[in-house]
C-alpha cells in the first residue's frame, strides 16, 4: 500500500514538473566551469558556472551562497541581460549601448598608448602595472604543441597562446563537440557582447581551434567539469516574470537645438 502511495506522489511530482516547463525545448549544449584564482598574498578564490547555449541565445550562471547571479545574451532581440537571483532583480543593456561602450574603452586605450610614447622606458613600465594597458598592441598567436589529455572525460589538446611571443596561457580544447557554432549559431557574436576588447581576439583563436575545456592564465585556472549535448529550455533565456526591471542609463546623443540649425 505504501509502495502504491509513494509512486502516486511521484507521478504528480512528475505531472507538475513537466506542466511547468513551458517553454519549448531546443538542442543545445551544456557545461560547467569551476575557476580557481590565487591573488598575490596566496588568498584563493573559487566559484562554479554553468553554461546554457542553443541557436542565437547563451546563458551563463554564476553560483555562490551569496553572490549568484546570471547573464543572458539574446542576439535575437540584440540585448544583454544581467540578473540576481537573491534579490530578484534584473536589468537589460542594449547591444548598442554596450558597443557604445567598448569603442570608449578602446579610444580610452589609444590615447593612453599614445601617452606611453612620450614616456622614457622606466617611467612607461611604471604605467603600464599601474593602468594595466601594455605599451604596445596585443598580438596573439596560438600554437598546437600535440600534447593530448582527458580532462573531465573529454579528449583534448594542448595550446599555448603568446602575446607578442610572450607566453600568455596554456588552454586545453576539444573537438568532440563540434564547434560552438553548431550549437549557438553565432558564438563569435555572442562572445563579442560578452567579452569584448582585445581578450576578443585571443578567445577567437582559440575557438577556431576547438571548446576551451581547461586554461591556466597566469594565477588563475579554469576547469570545465561536465559537457554535454541536451534540450534546453527557452524559458532559461527570459528572466521569471516576478522579477523587477531595473532601468540602466542609456547614452542618448544630444540633438542639435533649432537656432543652431537655422544658423547652419
Amino acid at each position: 500500500m505504501r509502495t502504491k502511495k509513494i509512486a502516486f506522489v511521484l507521478s504528480i511530482i512528475s505531472v507538475l514538473i513537466v506542466g511547468c516547463q513551458t517553454g519549448k525545448m531546443v538542442p543545445g549544449l551544456y557545461w560547467e566551469q569551476t575557476t580557481e584564482m590565487v591573488s598575490a598574498r596566496g588568498d584563493t578564490m573559487k566559484y562554479d558556472q554553468r553554461f546554457y547555449l542553443i541557436p542565437d541565445k547563451f546563458r551563463s550562471e554564476r553560483l555562490g551562497p551569496n553572490n549568484e547571479t546570471f547573464l543572458i545574451v539574446r542576439m535575437d532581440k540584440e540585448i544583454m541581460i544581467n540578473g540576481s537571483p537573491a534579490e530578484s532583480l534584473y536589468k537589460e543593456v542594449p547591444f548598442a549601448e554596450i558597443i557604445r561602450r567598448q569603442e570608449n574603452r578602446k579610444e580610452s586605450v589609444r590615447r593612453m598608448r599614445a601617452q606611453m610614447d612620450t614616456l622614457p622606458p622606466n617611467l612607461r613600465v611604471m604605467m603600464e602595472g599601474d593602468v594595466g594597458v601594455k605599451w604596445e598592441p596585443e598580438r596573439y598567436e596560438a600554437k598546437e604543441t600535440g600534447e593530448k589529455n582527458n580532462i573531465s572525460g573529454i579528449n583534448c589538446e594542448k595550446l599555448i597562446v603568446t602575446n607578442r611571443d610572450s607566453l600568455e596561457g596554456e588552454y586545453w580544447i576539444t573537438k568532440d563537440f563540434g564547434a560552438l557554432d553548431t550549437y549557438g549559431k553565432n558564438w563569435l557574436g555572442i562572445m563579442g557582447i560578452v567579452i569584448g576588447g582585445p581578450q576578443f581576439d585571443k578567445h577567437k583563436l582559440i575557438n577556431e581551434k576547438g571548446i576551451l575545456i581547461a586554461a591556466t592564465v597566469g594565477r588563475t585556472k579554469i576547469t570545465v567539469t561536465k559537457m554535454e549535448k541536451k534540450r534546453i529550455s527557452e524559458n532559461l533565456f527570459d528572466p521569471p516574470d516576478y522579477y523587477k526591471k531595473i532601468e540602466v542609463p542609456v547614452f542618448k546623443p544630444r540633438l542639435p537645438q533649432k537656432d543652431t540649425l537655422k544658423n547652419n
